[in-house]
């Protein structure tokens, strides 16, 4: 019997009750072979677009929309048939039309071993579609296999052993891959019958066939990209090796260097020593400039935190920096701060981690411990590193003395990711634990944690914050199963708590002569997107006001807020700048020591963000 007939409808008739294609499944049902083919090949398309579309809201939408008024006739081809921007779901895979046309036009390989085959080549390019699409929401980066790998190694088995993961969990999981393959293993029966297709079918594949070789003709390119509309899997494995090849170059150069990369500071002398806080704020991104709303609620903002620091003797400057990685990988970013050198994937961080595990690259933290600092820092996440690893961070950084969650004594409401205590209760308790154990300068270092993804619930910010320390009801869970609109609200407060919880920890510092910065790690997920940029805000704070302004030469602007469309240096190009600063205020008058503002050399240069100079 043909596969759309009786019998086939009614196995499609439980399965229509339970998928979001039901009533697409139901059509299917029609005795239009011709109507059944086309529907299942859009379908299937559909799917492999569906979840970029459903990650990306900020940037997604189910269809495309066209806008047409003023354009060429060539624009107008570019827009429908070659390439857009936002990700949408009317789009195809060259190799699933290619085969597809090939089942349609060469009658031989119409057995059930090609379909079979079919099946599962799709099943692996959904799934490579959807690293992609997690990649390009998450990260705003195109997948890297050799990038990701040891994320996937070291961050999976982080995860499982700190996220409670049931085995209903699990269950559920398989449970789908299964579903998705028996849906794909239907809707095959249908864009690959069994008698194929009719003329008219086939001459639309052929059509399709030609588009495809053309594009492949001239835009072989771009064919990786996902912002083509006839996108090739081929070109996109091609591409990903390339780089994961480039990248494992650059490592291997780090692992095989023999001297570390970076100035000697070891020079230079502070003759006074103030305090310094390098606090990076997490998922801090310059995108809160870049949306109309969020403007004008950052600029009413900063203004008033920037008067009530004023009011009590505090200047500040700020500029945008960029940084090297987006929505996540928020230790890259602190690494190529405080080391001076971009690091901008996982495998080159580990290679560094690995090559000075027991310490002796010349970042900030070396330069100021020679100076006579105390190194501290804070990681008030719950979850849990072994000891030994915690070990191997704390020598990689130079750090003196590393405060941990169960350092806190913290017993009342945690949040978040991790979950973790509220920012302001760790922050506080870190200083004054800092204050209780030495009388010497001290380099203090941390990255804040309730405005970590998904931004909610948030805590409170108190007049008192050792009240904060005392049990209470845990706040109710966040979901991901709310309006783009909610989640953007949320990102909102988060980001609102942090620059009140940080304004007041700066006015309750007793030092007049702190030095605090204030630094944003990536651009936040979910709610921003590609066109926004790599950049997020700076800040240096401090009473003296005269070391504040030094910094306008490279590009900051005096006060808390940035209008600048463009970021004025680099992460890694911190370091030499803040060391040069330090030496012109505090120094005893040497030659300074160069600005690098795009750090030290690592490996090849490889594709970065383009920064347009001051």
């Amino acid at each position: 019997m043909h596969p759309g007939g009786a019998r086939g409808a009614r196995s499609i008739a439980p399965l229509a009750q339970i998928t979001p294609f039901g009533a697409t499944l139901k059509i299917l049902r029609r005795p239009s072979p011709a109507l059944s083919f086309w529907i299942s090949f859009f379908v299937l398309h559909f799917l492999l677009f569906l979840p970029v579309v459903l990650m990306d809201r900020e940037d997604g939408d189910i269809l495309p929309s066209f806008h047409f008024a003023g354009l060429s006739l060539e624009q107008i081809w570019v827009n429908i048939v070659v390439w857009r921007r936002e990700p949408d779901l009317l789009r195809f895979n060259s190799e699933i039309v290619l085969f597809v046309a090939l089942w349609a036009l060469v009658r031989p390989l119409r057995h059930v071993v090609v379909r079979i085959l079919f099946v599962v080549t799709y099943l692996l390019v959904f799934f490579y579609y959807l690293y992609e699409g997690a990649s390009l929401t998450f990260f705003s980066v195109e997948p890297v296999f050799y990038t990701q790998l040891r994320m996937a190694t070291e961050g999976f088995s982080f995860f499982l052993q700190n996220a409670r993961v049931t085995t209903a969990f699990v269950a559920g999981i398989l449970v789908l891959i299964g579903g998705g393959a028996a849906l794909v293993a239907r809707i095959a029966l249908y864009v690959l019958p069994e008698r194929g297709p009719g003329p008219a079918t086939r001459a639309v594949m052929v059509l399709l066939v030609l588009l495809i070789a053309l594009q492949a003709l001239f835009r072989s390119e771009l064919l990786a990209r996902p912002e083509m509309v006839f996108s090739s899997i081929t070109a996109k494995l091609i591409r990903n090796i390339g780089e994961s090849r480039r990248i494992y170059l650059d490592v291997q150069q780090i692992e095989t260097s023999e001297a570390a990369p970076s100035e000697d500071y070891s020079q230079f002398d502070l003759v006074e020593r103030p305090p310094i806080y390098i606090i990076f704020c997490e998922s801090y991104g310059s995108v809160i400039y870049k949306r109309n709303d969020w403007r004008s609620l950052y600029r009413e903002l900063t203004a008033r935190l920037e008067q009530e620091l004023a009011g009590a003797g505090w200047h500040a400057a700020s500029a945008l920096s960029l940084a090297p990685t987006w929505g996540g990988g928020s230790w890259m970013s602190y690494t190529s701060a405080l080391f001076g050198m971009r690091v901008s994937s996982d495998p080159q961080y580990y290679a560094l981690l690995d090559k000075y595990e027991a310490g002796g690259y010349p970042h900030l933290g070396q330069f100021l411990k020679e100076q006579g600092y105390q190194y501290y820092r804070l990681t008030a996440l719950s979850m849990g590193l072994p000891e030994a690893q915690w070990e191997k961070y704390a020598s990689f950084y130079g750090v003196d003395r590393w405060l941990q969650y169960e350092d806190l004594n913290f017993v009342g409401p945690e949040y978040g990711w991790g979950p973790a205590p509220p920012d302001q209760y760790s922050l506080n308790f870190a200083r004054e634990t800092i204050r209780n154990e030495t009388e010497e300068p001290f380099l203090f270092f941390t990255i804040t944690q309730n405005s970590h993804y998904p931004w909610a619930p948030q805590p409170v910010l108190i007049e008192s914050w050792e009240r904060l320390n005392k049990p209470g009801p845990p706040p109710p869970p966040s979901s991901e199963l709310i309006e783009h609109a909610e989640r953007r609200q949320n990102y909102w407060n988060a980001i609102e708590y942090q620059l009140e919880m940080l304004t007041d920890f700066i006015l309750r510092e007793p030092n007049d002569q702190a030095i605090f910065v204030l630094v944003g790690d990536h651009q936040p997920p979910r709610v921003s997107r590609r066109e926004d940029g790599w950049d997020t805000p700076l800040h240096i704070i401090a009473k003296d006001a005269p070391f504040v302004a030094s910094f306008k030469e490279y590009g900051f602007t005096s006060g808390l807020a940035v209008w600048e469309p463009e970021p004025a240096f680099r992460h890694e190009g911190f370091l030499s700048m803040f060391v040069r600063q330090l030496l012109t205020a505090y120094g005893g008058g040497a030659e300074l020591p160069h600005y690098l503002p795009e750090g030290v050399p690592v490996g090849e240069k490889g594709h970065q963000p383009t920064l347009t100079p001051h």
